[in-house]
C-alpha cells in the first residue's frame, strides 16, 4: 500500500511541476493586443507612451509579467522626446527583463547605425544593437521616429510585434 502511494505522490509532483512550466496564461500573445489610436502632437515630450500603451503588448512582447508601474523618462539628451520604460525583473539566469519605448524628431532615426533593415514597420525600419539593448527604430514619417528597445537578452520577434502594434496606431 504505501509503495501505490509513493507512486501516487510521485505522479502528482510530476503532474504539478508540468503544469507551472508549460502555464501560457502568464502573458497573452502580441497578436492579440490591440492598441487605439494615438496622435501625436508638434511636442512629442507631451505625448504619454506610458498611458498610451497597453501593458499587455509589452508583457507580450517580453514574455513576463511587469514587476512595477512603467515610467516616463526622456531617451538619451533628446529633450523633445517622449519615453516610457518597463521592468519585468529577472530571468532564471538573472538576467534583466526590460524594455523601453521613445518617440523622437525625425531626425534621429538617420544618426543611429543602421545594421538590419526590415520591411513592413512605418516608412522605414531597422534593428540595432544599442548601448543597453537591442533596438527596432522605425521612421513613422516627417515629424517622429520611434525606438523600441528589449533587454537584457536579444529578443527580434517581440520587438517587431510590439514596434509594430504601436506604428500602427500612431497617426500624424
Amino acid at each position: 500500500m504505501s509503495y501505490h502511494r509513493f507512486l501516487l505522490t510521485v505522479l502528482m509532483l510530476v503532474t504539478l511541476t508540468v503544469t507551472a512550466c508549460t502555464n501560457q496564461a502568464a502573458t497573452p500573445r502580441a497578436d492579440a493586443v490591440t492598441m487605439p489610436p494615438l496622435t501625436l502632437t508638434a511636442d512629442l515630450s507631451k505625448v504619454d507612451l506610458c498611458r498610451a500603451i497597453p501593458l499587455a503588448a509589452v508583457e507580450a512582447a517580453l514574455d513576463a509579467k511587469l514587476t512595477g508601474a512603467p515610467q516616463r523618462f526622456t531617451y538619451g539628451d533628446a529633450s523633445a522626446s517622449s519615453g516610457c520604460q518597463y521592468d519585468a525583473g529577472a530571468d532564471s539566469q538573472g538576467a534583466a527583463r526590460f524594455a523601453y519605448v521613445a518617440l523622437l524628431p525625425a531626425a534621429a532615426y538617420d544618426q543611429q547605425p543602421q545594421a538590419a533593415p526590415i520591411s513592413g514597420i512605418g516608412r522605414a525600419a531597422y534593428f540595432t544593437d544599442g548601448a543597453d539593448a537591442r533596438q527596432l527604430w522605425v521612421r513613422l514619417g516627417d515629424k517622429a521616429a520611434l525606438v523600441v528597445a528589449i533587454g537584457d537578452r536579444p529578443n527580434d520577434d517581440g520587438l517587431t510585434a510590439l514596434g509594430r502594434l504601436i506604428a500602427s496606431a500612431i497617426k500624424e
